[in-house]
């Protein structure tokens, strides 16, 4: 049997990790000279304490946290395969290839999602649910790498200035977007946040969001949508439901975005992750 594991960033559904036993391990996130693991802090918090002016920062787990996860894995599986956060923005991967090579006893596959959020998650999913199925190992990464070419996100924040105080954004865009007071329309190339639109207003913004979405599900066929959001889920309910409208999509979930990603967007940010549709697929 192939176990799966991916990051506490993966934003899947509680009911859909227990179903199909992916197993999680956690990032982390310090504020000040406390540190927690993602899910011991929700994100209202979280945005509560950045609006009162405290700048969290996040970190990777450390190799001997993965070691310690893929012993125990290895007790029920015969091989491995790991999901995590893109390696552009964090550590994580980077670490968990660490472990591996204290492991040469273990197949292990460690796998750079290239994304965020929902977008590691699902391929997590996909990964898992394959794995439910019989699928060999290599027919599973073959199908990881298909839809990681075909997973992505677009958001939008209400400032940069979090992305860019964590690196995620250039200076320079960060100062244009100030001067101009425009609202950026982020996205995921090769694993890196980029901006690929920028509009006056919010709601201006947030509409960019869905004509981006319709486009993408006409590309793509039946799709899988995550609507995410920190700490403005009025405006993500009436994405979802604007989405469901527009796109009718095999499936759509709608959750707050966890902490870890919080820290970099901040406050406001809002997005929606599409995928190919993964239950229809495995």
């Amino acid at each position: 049997m192939i176990g799966v594991l991916t990051d506490s960033s993966c934003n899947l559904p509680r009911e859909i990790i227990e179903e199909l036993g992916i197993e999680i391990v956690p990032l982390y996130v310090q504020i000040g000279t406390e540190t927690y693991e993602e899910f011991d802090i929700t994100t209202t918090e979280l945005c509560r304490k950045m609006r009162e002016g405290i700048l969290p920062q996040t970190s990777q787990p450390p190799p001997g946290k993965f070691e310690e996860i893929f012993k125990k894995m290895a007790k029920q599986f015969k091989s491995i395969i790991a999901i995590l956060i893109t390696s552009k923005h964090s550590g994580t991967y980077n670490s968990a290839q660490v472990a591996r090579a204290m492991l040469p006893e273990l197949d292990i596959e460690v796998v750079d999602s290239l994304s965020i959020a929902t977008g590691t998650g699902f391929l997590a999913e996909a990964a898992a649910r394959a794995a439910r199925k019989g699928k060999a190992k290599d027919e599973i990464l073959s199908l990881i790498h298909w839809l990681r070419d075909r997973i992505n996100i677009v958001a939008t924040v209400s400032t940069l200035k979090y992305l860019h105080a964590s690196g995620r954004v250039g200076a320079i865009k960060t100062m244009m977007a100030s001067l101009l007071d425009v609202k950026p329309i982020l996205s995921m190339k090769e694993g890196e946040v980029v901006v690929i639109g920028q509009t006056r207003t919010r709601s201006r913004s947030l509409e960019q969001i869905v004509s981006h979405t319709v486009k993408v599900a006409e590309r793509l066929g039946k799709v899988d949508l995550s609507v995410l959001h920190a700490d403005c889920h009025e405006e993500a309910l009436m994405l979802k439901e604007e989405l469901s409208k527009k796109v009718r999509p095999n499936r759509i979930f709608l959750a707050e975005i966890t902490s870890v990603i919080a820290v970099h967007g901040g406050p406001g940010l809002i997005g929606v992750v599409y995928s190919p549709a993964i239950t229809t697929l495995v």
